[in-house]
């Protein structure tokens, strides 16, 4: 059992895909093709035969799902496609010369007239038997097999020169590498990128469970209730809320102004994969601008409280994986009154790196019923199990206490400071982020044109996402050529 698993592995997708269909033909061309190989004694056409196996197997073999293997070789592979190109091309002229010869003759053989001025005599060689009454048979169709090797071997030739275009959909877009990240990613829908993300304002999400403070820490930093906040002791924030500062008004974007509305754009994105995968968005959004300046250049996200009553949702467990995976910073606000950190909610950080992705704030911190080791505990489920938290390196807020109300002040400003640093680094980070997921997912391209994908996704990588070049636009990216 184990061989044909390891076997089956390295059938192409293109079949696995269309199994049986794909099966009837293939049991039908090997019958015709071993009936031909009996029968025939024509060894043109037996090396036609090897020609077009060896071409469908590169456009459907090599170039659909393992291209890994065109890349590493592809000097060879070009030679071989360039070498039988030109020898069907050759076959093919000499063939039709001799028959617009023998149009042109003076003594026009009667089975040829038919032919003149036809697109058919294209795909005719002259006959080469009479029948019983001594005229010439019907002129044979065997040049047509050499036009459809051409045509075979310079859509496969095409497929080796087009990586060096740009994607038509990228040449006017004012991101190139956001939208060639997302050609490159195109079946891979959890990781594209909206199309404001390689030059947007910066995200940072507020994510937790129910009433942590979540609502209250954002309009703390804000110094005032954004103009849908709720706060109360129970679950208020009912949707996923993205609220854009600098704004001239404190309400929901309005409708008419796209200059806001843009900086949400990742919403609109986030429910075109959730439409994807679920067959239904998340209807429960809402865009929220804010009179606020100091934030101007960020966009914070309030989130509902996660809860495990909603596992089973897949509008709201696809939101809200993609919200936590498209954020540029998060802050997971916790509260020790509300006991552990949901498990499939800790696994959303497993591979994210503390510091880097995301911080802890313990909210409504005491420090006489602070517990470390609790909060250890639970943090321990959204690591791979080898770091151990300390007060040092978690953010307390002291929130809802008289006791530490100046402390609280304190907290918000060294909240503001952090949430203001991150502008710094942010695009490296986004950078970062894109060519580690390309490197992941570079083996896994397939299509006809999963050539032309790994080689804009591998210029990405080694120049145009590399932090420690510096970006520059070649003179032939203006005549859109990826060289």
């Amino acid at each position: 059992m184990l061989p044909m698993n390891l076997l089956f592995d390295y059938v192409p997708l293109v079949v696995k895909d269309h199994l049986s269909l794909l099966t009837f033909f293939s049991v039908l061309t090997y019958v015709l093709f071993l009936v031909h190989w009996v029968v025939s004694t024509d060894w043109e056409a037996k090396f036609n035969w090897c020609s077009l196996i060896i071409g469908l197997t590169g456009l459907f073999y090599l170039h659909y799902s393992h291209v890994i293997l065109i890349l590493d070789y592809e000097p060879f592979f070009f030679s071989i496609w360039v070498l039988l190109l030109l020898y069907h091309l050759s076959v093919w002229k000499s063939n039709y010369s001799k028959i617009k010869e023998a149009l042109k003759s003076t003594n026009v053989i009667a089975s040829l007239k038919p032919f003149d001025g036809s697109i058919f005599r294209y795909f005719i060689v002259l006959p080469k038997m009479k029948n019983a009454a001594g005229q010439w048979n019907t002129p044979p169709f065997q040049n047509a097999i050499h036009v459809v090797l051409i045509l075979l071997y310079i859509a496969l030739l095409l497929l080796h020169m087009i990586p060096f275009l740009t994607p038509l959909r990228c040449i006017h877009d004012a991101s190139t590498n956001c939208c060639r990240y997302n050609f490159v990613m195109d079946h891979f829908h959890l990781h594209s990128v909206n199309v404001n993300y390689c030059s947007g304002p910066v995200r940072i999400g507020f994510v937790g469970s129910w009433s942590t403070g979540k609502t209250s820490i954002i309009s703390a930093l804000l110094g005032h209730n954004y103009s849908t906040a709720q706060i109360a002791p129970a679950p208020t924030t009912d949707k996923f809320i993205c609220l854009a500062m600098g704004a001239s008004y404190s309400d929901p974007i309005r409708s008419d102004d796209y200059e806001m509305r843009k900086n949400c754009d990742v919403m609109s994105h986030m429910n075109d994969i959730t439409q994807k995968l679920c067959g239904k968005s998340q209807p429960n959004v809402l865009d929220v601008a804010d009179e606020n300046k100091e934030f101007q250049d960020f966009v914070f996200f309030d989130t509902p409280g996660y809860q495990a009553e909603y596992l089973n949702e897949c509008t709201y467990q696809t939101f809200y994986s993609q919200l936590i995976e498209k954020m540029d910073f998060i802050y997971v606000v916790w509260d020790v009154h509300h006991g552990k950190i949901d498990d499939h909610f800790a696994t959303l950080f497993v591979d994210k790196a503390h510091g880097r992705d995301y911080e802890i704030i313990y909210n409504r911190f005491e420090e006489s019923r602070s517990n470390m080791a609790f909060l250890n505990q639970q943090y321990g489920k959204m690591t791979k199990g080898y770091e151990i938290l300390s007060e040092g390196y978690i953010l307390k807020v002291h929130e809802n206490s008289t006791e530490y109300k100046e402390q609280f002040q304190e907290d918000i400003l060294m909240l503001r400071s952090k949430i203001l640093s991150v502008n710094q680094t942010v695009h490296d980070n986004r950078k970062i982020t894109m060519k580690e997921t390309l490197k992941k997912y570079r083996g896994d391209i397939t299509g006809l044109d999963s050539l032309r994908k790994i080689k804009i996704g591998d210029r990405l990588i080694q120049r145009d996402l590399n932090i420690h070049l510096q970006p520059k636009r070649g003179i032939l990216r203006y005549f859109w050529m990826e060289l």
